[in-house]
Order: C-alpha cells, then sequence, then structure tokens
C-alpha cells in the first residue's frame, strides 16, 4: 500500500489559526514550485519580489527557538517534525511495578527514556551517557519492541514535553500493567522470558548489569 507524504506545509494547514480581522499583513509569502514571491506591505505601498528559497530558510533559522526549563538529567532536546524529542537519564533504582503475575519491588539498570509527540521509547545502558557514543542495551521489560519503543497498547500517555516527560515515564513503569507481549531477548540468563530475571530479581536492590543484552547501537543513532 502507498504511503502518503506531507511537507511542512500540510501540517502547518492542518493546524487551523483564528485570522486577524482588522490587522493588516507586514509580508506575504507566495510559495510556487520554483520559487519564492515575497510581497511587503507599508501602508497603502506594497513591493514584490522573488527571493531564493535558500535566502529565506537561512533567515527562518535565525529565529531564536528556546526550550524553556528542561527537567533534570535531560540528555538532549530537538524538535521534530513539529514536535518535541526529549531524552532524559533514569538512573538505576527499585521501582513498584505491576506485572503478569501481580505486583512486585523491582530493581532496573539505567535507563534512558525518549518522548516525541504520543510516542515513547526506552533503552538501558549501563552508566550516565556522557556523549553520543554511548551503547544503548535492551531495557529488560517486557511491552517494549526491539527497537526500543515502547507498546502503550490504551496507556493514556501524554503529549510529550518538558512538563510531562517525567509524569509519562511513571505512568509507564509504575501505573501500567505489564503483560507477556514481548519478553524475549531482554536478559542473558533468561532469553525466552524476562519475567524469569524479574522473578530472580524481587526484592533485590540492584540490578545486576550483565544481565543486558546490547542492541549494538548507541545514542547518537536516536538523535538524528
Amino acid at each position: 500500500m502507498a504511503t502518503a507524504t506531507h511537507s511542512p506545509i500540510d501540517a502547518l494547514a492542518a493546524t487551523p489559526v483564528a485570522e486577524p480581522e482588522t490587522e493588516q499583513p507586514l509580508i506575504r509569502l507566495d510559495l510556487y514550485p520554483s520559487a519564492v514571491r515575497l510581497t511587503r506591505y507599508a501602508g497603502l505601498a506594497e513591493t514584490s519580489f522573488l527571493v531564493s528559497p535558500l535566502d529565506l530558510a537561512a533567515a527562518w533559522s535565525q529565529m531564536p527557538v528556546a526550550s524553556g526549563f528542561l527537567p533534570p538529567n535531560t540528555l538532549f532536546w530537538q524538535r521534530q517534525e513539529g514536535a518535541e524529542l526529549l531524552a532524559v537519564f533514569v538512573p538505576g533504582r527499585q521501582w513498584s511495578v505491576q506485572g503478569a503475575g501481580g505486583p512486585l519491588r523491582l530493581p532496573l539498570p539505567p535507563l534512558v527514556f525518549i518522548g516525541q509527540a504520543q510516542s515513547y521509547a526506552v533503552f538501558a545502558v549501563k552508566r550516565r551517557p556522557t556523549g553520543p557514543a554511548a551503547d544503548l542495551y535492551h531495557a529488560p521489560l517486557p511491552n517494549v519492541w526491539p527497537s526500543g519503543q515502547i507498546c502503550g497498547g490504551n496507556t493514556p500517555f501524554p503529549h510529550c514535553s518538558a512538563a510531562t516527560i517525567g509524569a509519562a515515564l511513571a505512568l509507564f513503569l509504575e501505573g501500567s500493567r505489564f503483560n507477556r507481549h514481548l519478553i524475549q531477548g531482554k536478559s542473558r540468563a533468561f532469553p525466552a522470558d524476562v519475567y524469569q530475571l524479574w522473578q530472580a530479581l524481587a526484592g533485590k536492590r540492584r540490578f545486576p548489569l550483565t544481565q543486558l543484552v546490547p542492541t549494538h547501537r548507541q545514542l547518537a543513532h536516536i538523535m538524528r
């Protein structure tokens, strides 16, 4: 099946904004397949001329973009396709998780938790990343695809932002119930079923990092 592609202009058109009723525009841009025409208004006078798309893009790139206050342990912040892409480091500790067999108090390794729009991903790491070359490991959790993408099911994840990513993390680890979906390839000792690792670690204080399974990817792969 063919997949439709959409330009940034399509994305803008899909987000209607109330049009000013009394204000006169200062500048208007007309986009043609091979050119851009800029019209400048000054009172009743107007001046129109062709501009280079590259010059226009350079001018827009000078506009300030600010992230605002970022949560503690933020690794990086970007804006892609009109949505924030945010990654945070989560130190290893015990979590109260809801598994297929009931609640468990379980140690988890350090994690990298990433969100964009309402899509989230998670990876394990052995220590806090200090650069893009940090190695990523499969999070020892069900309901996570080999790509790191979280299978959210009916979990009402919030739209990712600096203000909501902490709530999304808590919702994923402690507010939702893990089932037996995607339980393979998450532990060296129990490659067929990560729940067996959970049972072995229930109540323990630290996660054994030797159990982590490498993804053969680095942090740089998710920063692109």
